[in-house]
């Protein structure tokens, strides 16, 4: 794959420097899946993001007050008031539960009223997609078609680095019904790729005959840590090591690039894929925010860092951060520093996500510009759950 900067980027580079765009929601979908958000300077890409999020803070406040209009207020934050990156550091995290200083989370205002969640300007019909709600009750994201349009045409650009490319055949596992399954879809269907979709009905071995019976090339599964007795399966029934147990000489013979998404890639599936010589890949991604993150497999660099957990970040259409807090400040974590997972959706029409944590640490691996695949964003790595992610954030950093 040719990395570049294409012409339809440059386009927009020169119209947003122009000022064309009052919104990001104004900006043509196609941009959103170019790879020149990860070959662009950090500097660029930071003034672009920050660009459109002072009118999305402006917007957050108006249109889901419950969540940050006395928050913003108290602090006088307003969108047009952030001028550089340090007055966004300064916006407080959004987190899902209550702390001990008294913050009131997201959770406890969702149960007393789901919608809270749903932007009030909204004139469109939306898609309702719930957490996990592994720790109470599941929040949900409000998504509108052009979110899935946006977010889509991003994850193809992660398709792109993942080695996936048109004319592959893919196989799907995954749950269609969450919102991983039905964007993870639409993004092949961008990136020009076939795919059959896994009925319910359907084990192991009928999977392994369709990959023989249809040339499927590409396969996109699950597979949890197998020292846990967790039923859950992200909804298919069928994971890689069932897959591997019923037809591995199979997958090894056709399959090109295997996906598990969901979870950590775990040893198990890294040591299999090695020994069948196949490389694994994974997108970063969540009911609130798809895409934040990859590993690669777009060409054989033996040197490059992004492989197995090692992600780079995907810039677009959401800002996606490692963060710690410093005397009650979220700032950007150093690489080598334990952090904690935040994100900003940025091009969204639907719920908004302002400097969200989800509950995840994780640790930058390498700055921007320090990987030899080509791709200039920075690695993330260590990805993984916070047990008590609230009393992670101290006074003034919580939405109250």
């Amino acid at each position: 794959m040719e990395l570049k900067v294409d012409e339809g980027f440059k386009e927009f580079l020169e119209d947003f420097e122009t000022g064309k765009y009052e919104t990001p929601l104004q900006v043509p979908v196609g941009v959103w899946g170019s790879t020149a958000w990860e070959l662009i300077d950090r500097k660029t890409m930071l003034e672009i993001l920050l660009q459109f999020t002072k009118w999305q803070v402006d917007r957050a406040v108006k249109v889901m007050p419950s969540l940050y209009r006395k928050a913003y207020a108290d602090r006088k934050i307003t969108g047009r008031g952030l001028k550089t990156m340090d007055d966004f550091y300064h916006l407080p995290a959004l987190i899902k539960d209550a702390t001990e200083n008294g913050g009131m989370g997201i959770r406890e205002k969702v149960k007393q009223d789901p919608y809270v969640m749903r932007p009030n300007d909204l004139k469109c019909a939306t898609f309702v997609y719930k957490s996990g709600g592994t720790r109470g009750v599941p929040t949900p994201t409000f998504i509108t078609h052009l979110d899935r349009e946006i977010e889509s045409t991003a994850w193809s650009r992660g398709t792109r680095y993942e080695g996936i490319k048109a004319g592959d055949v893919a196989f799907i596992t995954y749950n269609p019904t969450h919102k991983g399954g039905e964007e993870m879809k639409e993004s092949l269907e961008k990136a020009g790729v076939t795919c059959i979709l896994k009925r319910t009905n359907e084990e192991a071995e009928d999977v392994i005959k369709i990959i023989k019976d249809y040339g499927v090339n590409v396969l996109y599964t699950v597979q949890g840590p197998v020292n846990e007795a967790e039923a859950q399966q992200k909804g298919p029934g069928v994971n890689l090591l069932k897959l591997v147990e019923a037809g591995g000489d199979v997958l090894a013979k056709q399959i090109r690039v295997l996906f598990l998404g969901g979870y950590r890639l775990i040893p198990e599936a890294l040591e299999w894929t090695k020994s069948a010589h196949m490389p694994l890949v994974t997108l970063l991604g969540s009911s609130e925010a798809i895409p934040q993150a990859t590993n690669t497999a777009f060409n054989n660099d033996a040197n490059r860092f992004c492989t197995e957990n090692n992600l780079h970040v995907l810039n677009g259409p959401h800002l996606i951060e490692v963060v710690k807090e410093e005397s009650g400040v979220l700032v950007p974590a150093k690489k080598g520093e334990p952090g904690i997972l935040a994100y900003t959706t940025v091009a969204r029409e639907g719920t908004i996500y302002l400097r969200y944590l989800p509950g995840d640490s994780a640790m930058v691996l390498k700055n921007h510009g320090e990987c030899s695949c080509g791709l200039k964003s920075e690695i993330i790595t260590d990805v993984g759950r916070i047990d008590v992610p609230e009393d992670v954030v101290q006074t003034g950093c919580c939405i109250g």
